[in-house]
């Protein structure tokens, strides 16, 4: 009938959830009592116009504590304990009661929560009394939290599903969520509906996952307390890895921290990459668990092509400062005898990060380049010309070694793209035509008044001086050659790698596939245990072509090679016009094969000098993959030497061995094992580290693209407030969701 007023304590008790019993939350004595509480808040239960139902309690408690909406490690118990009166006997005293034994009763659903509420109606004769357990990992930090966010800080509001009788259960079972991480809400949905023979939503799907995850890896909440001792914990057993830490105080609390960024790197991912081609591919993409942030990682290719992840880092989102600061913790952490070319995508933030740290006088003679990933950039050229025809010549444009098949491919994709942006304007103004009639009829009464042009698309105000397009080489002109065309690839930087597609990235590479859904600590324990799964397998497989004496290269390098030889066999070498330079005829052309001898000295003077044997070829080719081509192979044929001797030794049988022969040593996983259900600490290092938490500002609400017509939001009523001793715990609410881009 009227709000009620009531004391809420909040803090950490040891024990297990399940174990926990009324007699634990009241004891006889005041001064034990009082030292076994930590703080506590006035929580006012507002008016109801029915009762509540358990699903309206948990949201309840979301309110008070300004909990995460998507929330579910969050669980309710009662106690109750009643005794009826006799009537008859006015001596009884109230005080009888306390020495009554507490009924437990667990709230499952919210069916177990109403029979439990029923029994707290007034009775005739009947005196009660009842407490509330709640557990969930945030409470634990509540103060801390709120110190850690600015006083504009505004709750998010829980998104409800149709039929929710609780928050915190799922019916479904977790192992096919948590075996495919990769697969999108749609397809877990279509999984569960033919597997328990009942329609399942996209939305319960998801909701369904991101509780397996938790039950299995521990909550996204407390996975960023959890990596990194988890990744202490792994460099103990495994030497030589990489981490560095990014994060913030909180004051007045010195032992908490805002974990804000992450940078790890693996010991045996380092070591591999000295034995692979210098070439390191970096990629960003949005998380899609309950915390925004974007994972940044940074992927070599052995002599295979098989990717190689070598860094990891989790940052905020993608900004010109954030991609500098994984930049420099890459380049502390990599170490290679060669300079390293990064090719990364065509992003202003990355291109000015890329250039800062190449102009960097920390560098101190350190050389690297930079090229842009293909793929990328072909998406921008896509969103520019819309014809995937034209990009796929672009591609073929991007990847010619040949100059004059460059020049031509380019005038001929100027040709298409100049008709294709002809045909395109030519529809657009037609289509203004169409649209300019429909206003004029529409808008009779009032043709008096000017009517508002719209401004037109970028570029096609101005003149072809000012940087109109109307063809490819207007679009491409202030984009450097060097950077996006492999002819053009001085020194041969890439070794032929154009870049990687962010969806084999993160969708279909062994070690990253689903990784983005995961809780921090489980990005971690997940990357590791794949990539030792992944180095023992693909090792196994090297180690078994390095011992058979009929393979010389590694399988598609040797690929590769057996091609060329095929080729070689019917190219004519007409001799040589001077020593080690020859002239090889083909069908079409003849090209000028050069092979040298180039002499490096050692440092210990008693090992004299390493010969290195390169060969050129005016086919480019040899210069820009660090491989013979078809003409080279012909020359060493011709003069009896092996084609091998002019091969880049990172595509070497003996580098691919190298590569993939860096052992795992296993780790404790102490950090989430044999500790209660939603709170497992980390004992060994808890006196040596700080407590990490996440930044309340991050909360990801339900994503935007699951929600329907028939998702109801909790309504929460902004003039109502609980007051706590120093502060107001109360907010207006507002839903922030994810894109479906960055969900699936």
């Amino acid at each position: 009938e009227e709000p009620i007023q009531i004391p809420v304590y909040y803090g950490c008790r040891k024990g297990d959830f399940s174990s926990v019993h009324g007699g634990d939350l009241v004891q006889d004595c005041p001064a034990i009592y009082a030292e076994n509480i930590c703080a506590h808040i006035i929580g006012e239960l507002p008016l109801q116009p029915q009762s509540m139902s358990l699903v309206d309690l948990q949201l309840w408690v979301f309110k008070l504590f300004r909990l995460h909406p998507e929330t579910q490690d969050l669980h309710v118990k009662g106690f109750l304990k009643q005794r009826k009166n006799d009537p008859y006997d006015e001596e009884d005293p109230d005080w009888y009661l306390e020495y009554y034994q507490w009924d437990t009763h667990e709230f499952y659903t919210d069916k177990y929560w109403r029979s439990f509420a029923n029994k707290l109606k007034k009775k005739r004769n009947v005196t009660h009394k009842f407490m509330l357990y709640v557990e969930s990992s945030e409470i634990r930090h509540y103060d801390i939290l709120l110190k850690a966010v600015n006083d504009d800080y505004s709750q998010q509001v829980p998104a409800v599903l149709p039929g929710t009788e609780s928050l915190a259960r799922c019916e479904f079972s977790f192992r096919y969520l948590k075996e495919h991480l990769a697969v999108t809400a749609e397809e877990m949905a279509v999984y569960l509906t033919g597997h328990y023979g009942e329609q399942v939503t996209p939305a319960e799907a998801w909701r369904a996952r991101q509780m397996a995850l938790e039950k299995e890896f521990g909550t996204f909440y407390d996975s960023y307390n959890f990596a990194p001792r988890l990744l202490k914990e792994i460099a103990r057993k495994n030497p030589g890895g990489f981490v560095e830490i990014k994060d913030s105080l909180v004051s007045g609390c010195k032992d908490f921290r805002v974990l804000q960024r992450i940078c790890w790197a693996f010991g045996q991912s380092l070591q591999a990459f000295s034995a692979c081609r210098p070439v390191l591919c970096i990629k960003g993409t949005p998380l899609c668990g309950k915390y925004q942030g974007v994972l940044l990682t940074a992927v070599a290719l052995d002599a295979n092509n098989f990717s190689i992840p070598v860094a990891y880092a989790i940052v905020e989102c993608e900004t010109k400062e954030s991609w500098l600061w994984f930049l420099r913790n890459l380049e502390r952490a990599v170490v290679h005898q060669a300079d390293v070319c990064i090719i990364h995508d065509y992003k202003k933030e990355l291109i000015d990060a890329v250039e800062d740290l190449l102009n960097s006088r920390r560098r101190q003679g350190l050389k690297a380049e930079s090229r842009w990933c293909m793929e990328h950039l072909a998406e921008n050229f896509y969103a520019y010309f819309g014809d995937k025809n034209l990009v796929m010549m672009f591609k073929k444009l991007c990847q010619q070694k040949r100059q004059h098949k460059f020049d031509k491919l380019w005038k001929e994709l100027d040709e298409l793209t100049s008709k294709y942006m002809a045909e395109k304007e030519c529809g657009e103004v037609q289509q203004g035509s169409v649209k300019h009639d429909e206003t004029e009829l529409q808008e009779q009464s009032s043709s008096s008044q000017p009517h508002s042009v719209e401004d037109g698309k970028e570029g096609d105000q101005a003149d072809d001086s000012k940087g109109k397009v109307t063809k490819f080489s207007d679009w491409i002109r202030l984009k450097p050659m060097e950077k996006w065309s492999l002819v053009h690839d001085s020194n041969g930087a890439r070794y032929g790698i154009m870049g990687t597609d962010i969806t084999d990235v993160y969708k279909n590479d062994p070690v990253l596939k689903g990784i983005t859904c995961l809780p921090l600590s489980a990005m971690v324990e997940v990357t590791f245990l794949r990539l030792e799964e992944y180095f023992r397998n693909t090792g196994d497989a090297a180690n078994k072509a390095i011992g058979n004496p009929s393979v010389s290269f590694p399988e598609r390098v040797q690929d590769d090679m057996n091609s060329k030889m095929q080729k070689a066999e019917m190219h004519q070498v007409l001799g040589s016009e001077e020593a080690l330079k020859f002239t090889v005829k083909s069908r079409q052309r003849q090209v000028t094969v050069n092979l040298k001898s180039e002499y490096t000295h050692n440092m210990d003077k008693s090992k004299g000098s390493t010969a290195r044997k390169t060969a050129t070829c005016s086919c480019n080719k040899p210069q820009l993959l660090h491989k013979p081509c078809s003409h080279v192979i012909a020359v060493c044929c011709h003069i009896g030497v092996s084609a091998a001797e002019y091969m880049s030794p990172y595509y070497s049988l003996t580098c691919l061995g190298r590569t993939w022969s860096k052992k795992f040593n296993e780790f404790s996983r102490n950090y989430r094992k044999n500790l209660p259900r939603y709170y497992r600490d980390v004992r060994p290092f808890e006196r040596e580290t700080p407590t990490w938490i996440p930044d309340k500002r991050s909360e990801c609400g339900f994503p935007v693209y699951l929600l329907s017509d028939c998702v109801q939001t909790a309504v929460v009523d902004e003039g109502q407030q609980c007051t706590t001793e120093d502060e107001s715990v109360a907010g207006n609410e507002s839903t922030n969701a994810r894109s479906e881009e960055s969900r699936t």
